[in-house]
């Protein structure tokens, strides 16, 4: 009765397909239930929110998330020409002392300048939309520097050559051929800096900002109402489906501005007075960005050590470091296994697969709040399905937390495994199989090490988002997972700015110790993804 079964379908491309199939249902499953409840919206949770505060919120969301792009592009994109198209002593170092800033969370950033600033302008003065614009522009900058500088660094000599022989100058060569040029590029640094506006909570509730993010966390913990929570949830989701509609159509078009064989872009060697300018320009940047947070802290945490406060109702710095590192690892562990595994099975199997993919990375498109809530509705469905054993539940427990981050940051593992798979030589893949590797043999010992880098790059992104991540982590940890993000918000909650110093400076420190990882890993060869 098998005789005739088709000699095509192979067990190792069924599997394949069973897994990209099981993956994307799994990790799109919060995102989905979110989707869902846009067919019957509650129009009397509607009408209450337009009534209170909803225009207000969708009218500061948008105006800080212009307002922050804006600034990240100009700053970003010009320190990355800067780096990539001139030549000055220091350049190497300053190039990359400029990735640092992307170790410090904004809401980190965010209580050390109102502090710095409410003795200058006064409390009142200092909690405004723009000033917190200005300190996510601080931390957020360096997406755009890194895919703007790499965009930059990959343009054709032939190009720039062509443009100068015609009359433009070095800043005619930047705004009419390298800026665009590297648009794309631009536009996949702007869409992570608007994202991760939208899903942020920390800095805006600090400087009083009301932001739809932060109505989700508001409308969840001020009336326990997670209809309303949900409902306004789903206006975000469609700002961020906005979000990436809009980075698609200006990414549309886009090519390789180098050829194979093209020589890279000549950097220009600076004068010493330009050098110099270009050094103070640097090195103001990292003052403000960099160095003023980490003075600020280091005095702060020796000040409270000594006085001995460096503790919470919950714990001292080893209860919260603990509860950090197993939670970030355990997300961390799962995100790249699955992410590795993902990118492996759609590797080489057409359009469909690799769309399907993509609809696996949906969770980084949406704000932490909104990925909380799907998340939340999606497991207690799974805990009345009644399932699991007498006593275990999803929704509540730390299993149910990792997943919810997994949800939300797939797609850095997923992309940046799959981004290095691209890079490998069919023909080395060819020649394994024709030396009788079958597909899991091939790839253990030629794709996965092919890749190292990339994953080197996803796992390091990976920690930096996952050890500051606060949304989530804020609206599902269970009892007795207290993060050093958590200690920070609950410290700031108060303006008790000084305790929230040590669990700051861990955080800081190993964010720092992950861009390190990144950049050794861009350098060997790994590619920025989006």
């Amino acid at each position: 009765m098998f005789a005739h079964a088709d000699p095509r379908v192979r067990p190792g491309s069924l599997i394949a397909w069973i897994v990209i199939a099981g993956t994307v249902a799994l990790v799109a499953s919060p995102v989905a239930v979110l989707a869902w409840s846009l067919a019957d919206p509650s129009t009397e949770v509607w009408a209450e929110l337009w009534r209170t505060r909803l225009p207000s919120m969708i009218v500061e969301t948008v105006v800080l998330v212009a307002a922050v792009v804006a600034g990240s592009v100009a700053l970003g994109a010009s320190l990355a020409w800067l780096v990539a198209a001139h030549d000055f002593a220091g350049r190497r170092a300053i190039g990359w002392l400029l990735v640092a800033p992307l170790a410090i969370p904004g809401y980190v950033g965010g209580f050390v300048w109102l502090d710095a600033l409410s003795d200058v302008v006064g409390a009142r003065g200092v909690r405004s939309l723009w000033l917190c614009a200005l300190v996510l522009v601080l931390s957020l900058y360096p997406y755009v520097y890194l895919f703007a500088r790499a965009a930059f660094a990959d343009q054709g000599a032939d190009t720039v050559a062509a443009a100068r022989s015609l009359g433009a100058g070095p800043l005619g060569v930047f705004l009419r051929v390298a800026l665009p040029a590297a648009r794309p590029a631009i536009a996949a640094g702007a869409a992570l800096v608007a994202m991760e506006v939208l899903t942020d909570i920390g800095t805006v509730r600090l400087f009083n900002v009301s932001t739809l993010a932060d109505g989700v966390m508001r409308t969840w913990f001020g009336t326990g109402d997670a209809g309303a929570a949900s409902e306004l949830a789903t206006a975000l989701t469609g700002a961020a489906l906005l979000l990436v509609a809009a980075d698609r159509l200006l990414r549309r078009g886009a090519r390789r501005s180098r050829g194979a064989s093209e020589a890279t872009m000549p950097r220009r060697r600076l004068s010493p007075a330009e050098s110099a300018v270009a050094l103070a320009v640097s090195l103001g940047v990292l003052t403000v960005a960099l160095g003023v947070p980490l003075a600020r802290l280091v005095g702060w945490s020796a000040e409270t050590i000594r006085a001995g406060r460096a503790v919470t109702v919950s714990g001292g710095i080893a209860h919260h470091v603990a509860s950090t590192v197993v939670l970030a690892g355990s997300a961390a562990v799962v995100c790249m296994a699955s992410g590795a595994l993902l990118a492996l099975a759609v590797a080489r199997r057409g359009r469909i697969a690799h769309a399907l993919g993509r609809v696996s990375t949906v969770g980084y498109a949406m704000p932490g709040p909104v990925v909380a809530v799907g998340a939340v509705v999606a497991l207690a469905a799974v805990d009345r399905r009644g399932w699991l054993p007498d006593g275990y539940f999803l929704v509540g427990s730390a299993a149910g937390l990792v997943f919810a981050l997994v949800v939300r940051f797939f797609a850095v593992s997923y992309q940046g495994v799959e981004a290095s798979l691209e890079k490998v030589a069919p023909t080395m893949l060819e020649s394994a199989r024709v030396l009788g590797a079958g597909r899991v043999r091939t790839a253990v010992a030629i794709e996965l090490p092919s890749a190292r880098y990339g994953v080197l790059a996803a796992a390091a992104l990976l920690s930096v988002d996952l050890v500051k991540e606060l949304p989530i982590t804020l609206l599902l940890r269970p009892f007795g997972i207290d993060t050093l993000s958590t200690w920070v918000w609950q410290a700031t909650s108060e303006s008790l700015w000084a305790q929230a110093a040590v669990p700051s400076l861990v955080m800081v420190a190993t964010g720092m110790v992950a861009v390190g990882v990144l950049l050794v890993a861009l350098e060997r060869g790994a590619e920025v993804v989006s």
